[in-house]
């Protein structure tokens, strides 16, 4: 019970699987506005939107576990949060080579002369690249 106390639900589910099912004890995720926003037990009621980004949980054990996820949707009521990001990955399956040439493609990309729409999906694809990368574990700005 005391455990319960100091803890909250969490549930991160993809279209592809359940991520993780079981007790946090602190969520960050990133925020439409750029931002991270942090959740801890006992957090006031909210539905809001995932932002592509690293999400990062602690569990009761103190460990950390982080992850690259897409868009989705957050919601958060009685001590309970859910999570439905439309991809999610961890570390582990990651391929740095691919995010590497994700990077420097939309880098080259950006030098081009583009249309507004074609320029907002390229910034889109470097945030995507430059996470995964960060989640990998190297610095690659």
């Amino acid at each position: 019970m005391a455990e319960a106390a100091k803890t909250f639900r969490l549930d991160i589910l993809s279209a592809e699987h359940d991520i993780y099912r079981g007790r946090a004890v602190e969520l960050i995720f990133p925020a439409m506005d750029g931002g991270q926003v942090g959740i801890l037990p006992g957090h006031a009621a909210f539905i809001g939107v995932l932002s592509p980004g690293e999400l990062a949980y602690k569990t009761p054990d103190g460990g950390w576990h982080r992850y690259a996820v897409s868009t989705g949707s957050i919601s958060m009521a009685n001590n309970r949060c859910i999570i439905l990001p439309q991809a999610a990955e961890t570390p582990g399956e990651i391929d740095e080579v691919r995010a590497k040439e994700a990077r420097d493609r939309a880098l080259e990309a950006l030098r081009q002369k583009q249309s507004i729409m074609e320029y907002k999906r390229t910034q889109a694809s470097l945030a995507r690249a430059l996470t995964r990368l960060k989640i990998k574990g190297g610095h690659y700005i």
